[in-house]
């Protein structure tokens, strides 16, 4: 007897340890080979040559890792929470000093006050919004 007797249960090993492998890791990764097995073990059953049954297994799970993962990934991020400096991007201020496109100035967000720059003049009291946060001083645009 040759491996191609055993390879339904070789299926359902895969299936086990990948599915063992998330749990362990949680990365999202060898849940997919899991899946992968499903249909290559259905079509084992109907005596499907090995050869198709490999194919089937790398195609399903090749489709589900490049397809599907990003989707789950994006969809577990949305419970994080933007914490620290994260925060002040795209959030609105008042500009408390002077910027220009050569000089720094200050910008008030919430309670705090920052450095500011910007490609362009922004004078005092004018409203910015955050673009990004470059070391301790913010990218602004003004807000029209």
């Amino acid at each position: 007897m040759g491996w191609v007797e055993y390879l339904n249960w070789i299926w359902i090993a895969i299936f086990v340890i990948a599915l063992v492998v998330e749990l362990l890791t949680a990365d999202l990764v060898s849940i997919w080979f899991s899946f992968g097995v499903i249909p290559s073990y259905i079509l084992g059953l109907f005596n499907v040559p090995p050869f198709v049954q490999i194919i089937v297994f790398f195609v399903v799970t090749s489709i589900l890792v490049l397809f599907t993962r990003p989707v789950v990934m994006k969809y577990f991020k949305t419970n994080e929470i933007k914490t620290n400096v994260d925060s002040i991007i795209g959030q609105h201020g008042i500009v408390t000093e002077r910027i220009t496109d050569v000089t720094i100035g200050a910008v008030k967000i919430k309670t705090q006050e920052w450095s500011a720059v910007s490609n362009e003049t922004i004078d005092f009291g004018e409203h910015v919004r955050v673009l990004d946060v470059e070391g301790v001083k913010l990218i602004v645009k003004k807000i029209d």
